[in-house]
């Protein structure tokens, strides 16, 4: 029987499915849909500064995670914290993988860097309403889930560096969200929280 730290690897596929399977939605959506237009759109492309160092500093986040899960996992050392720590942590990736699912679809507008494309369009309902980056918030999700699965210093090393990473990009775009609508954004930022409803 396989060991049931291996399932670490199901529950990430699954997540990563999920987010693939999102973006062909989106895909087609765009391909589909005649834009919004009673929704704010930009009228020219935009990227914020450092967008690729804000990108590198996640991938490096994923590196280490994945790296300490590979290290813990096939070296039959996974630290068992309290009992049910595999179904806490699956719980939190699933969370994670299903706000980024809602966010993908409902967002037509996303991009993989810190970017507006002329037609960008400023989301503020759906799961937007909840928090301003829950992509970001997702990716968090799936580095808090896998370091509950796989407690060991590198993995939680992993998530800190997701956080940061998270953190940077969404002030990056931020400022750019902020300098493209103007007070649209920021009546928006006023009253959702960039990462946890009510808190931050």
């Amino acid at each position: 029987m396989p060991e049931p730290a291996f399932g670490i690897y199901v529950a990430h596929g699954l997540f990563w499915s999920a987010f693939g399977l999102a973006l062909v939605v989106l895909r087609l959506r765009r391909a589909g849909d005649a834009m919004d237009v009673t929704t704010p759109v930009v009228t020219s492309q935009q990227t914020a500064p450092y967008s690729r160092l804000l990108v590198a500093l996640h991938m490096l986040a994923f590196a280490v995670m994945y790296t300490g899960v590979a290290l813990a996992v096939f070296s039959g050392a996974v630290p068992d914290w309290f009992p049910g720590q595999r179904v806490a942590g699956g719980l939190v990736i699933g969370l994670g993988a299903g706000l980024m699912v809602w966010a993908l679809v409902y967002f037509r507008s996303w991009r993989f860097r810190a970017r507006l494309d002329e037609g960008h369009q400023l989301a503020t309902g759906g799961p937007f309403g909840l928090v301003r980056h829950p992509i970001y918030l997702g990716l968090n999700l799936l580095a808090l889930g896998t370091g509950l699965w796989v407690p060991t210093p590198l993995v939680w090393l992993g998530f800190v560096l997701m956080l940061l990473g998270s953190d940077f990009r969404g002030r990056a775009e931020e400022k750019l969200l902020a300098k493209s609508f103007g007070d649209l954004y920021g009546s928006y930022a006023r009253r959702t929280r960039r990462f946890v409803p009510g808190l931050y």
